[in-house]
């Protein structure tokens, strides 16, 4: 799918007002990955939307056959150092969707 990313926070990678094109998350490890994420607790500014274009990191813990999220850290890719991590805590990852993984600006 293609969407508008607008913004400076990702402009290392993405100029602002980019028409960029996504592919379904379908899962799977995301680490080191530009998302397009959904999360209540996200909010722009400017458009009140709960979305946001970062770089993917996520700490885990192992337990046995399994594991978990500890935290997923969406960092910023920008010439301004002003934009921080945003960081999600385990009892904030509920709210997470990963609605697409990016592919390349388009214009």
């Amino acid at each position: 799918f293609v969407c508008e990313v607008v913004g400076d926070s990702m402009n290392k990678i993405i100029p602002s007002n980019s028409w960029c094109l996504f592919k379904k998350d379908s899962g799977g490890t995301r680490a080191g990955k530009i998302v397009l994420v959904r999360h209540a607790d996200i909010q722009d500014p400017d458009y009140a939307a709960g979305y946001t274009v970062k770089l993917y990191e996520s700490k885990k813990v192992v337990e046995e056959d399994s594991w978990s999220h500890t935290s997923i850290i969406l960092k910023p890719q920008s010439l301004n150092s002003e934009f921080q991590n945003i960081i999600l805590k385990e009892e904030d990852l509920d709210g997470l969707k990963v609605e697409g993984i990016f592919i390349e600006v388009l214009n």
